[in-house]
């Protein structure tokens, strides 16, 4: 066969696999790529690595479960929806001025990110701050991001990009 010919129709046969096995799926608010049915969430991988490298979490702190922030933040969250809210485990919180981000796992419940603001040196539930589900096939960081970030507009977003899920449910 001659070079002319087989070149181009290695090239169309490549594409011809390639595209046997892969494939995009518009779901929900984003896109998928699918690979042998598999779906990756490819745009939220590439959100999470730019972020990673540009992201300035000075100022964002991280209180221990020692500190009196923890505890006020946890006591707030086992009292917002009881008896369910009570079983609350912290995987993480973060804590911006006078805004903090929960991360917390249930024994019935899904697992959840909460937002709170202090209100008189007490931590209160935004109610149109939480998050809860599952995020499966997404990426769940750039996800629960992008959905704290429309429900809550006001939060700063230094605390909004640097909420890094730890909780088994989210990873």
């Amino acid at each position: 066969m001659k070079k002319k010919v087989a070149l181009p129709l290695l090239a169309i046969v490549l594409v011809g696999v390639i595209a046997s096995h892969i494939s995009i799926k518009a779901a929900d608010h984003s896109y998928l790529v699918v690979i042998d049915g598999i779906e990756i969430d490819v745009l939220g991988k590439i959100q999470n690595q730019w972020l990673a490298h540009t992201q300035n979490c000075k100022g964002v702190t991280e209180p221990k479960e020692s500190e009196a922030n923890f505890q006020a933040i946890h006591k707030a969250i086992q009292a917002y929806s009881p008896p369910q809210s009570q079983s609350a485990q912290i995987a993480g919180i973060w804590t911006l001025g006078t805004w903090s981000l929960a991360e917390v796992e249930f024994e019935t419940l899904l697992p959840a990110v909460v937002t709170l603001q202090m209100n008189n040196s007490d931590p209160q539930i935004v109610p149109r701050g939480i998050w809860s589900g599952n995020t499966k096939p997404w990426m769940a960081a750039p996800l629960i991001r992008t959905y704290l970030n429309t429900q809550v507009p006001e939060i700063p977003s230094q605390l909004i990009r640097c909420f890094d899920p730890r909780s088994k449910s989210f990873n």
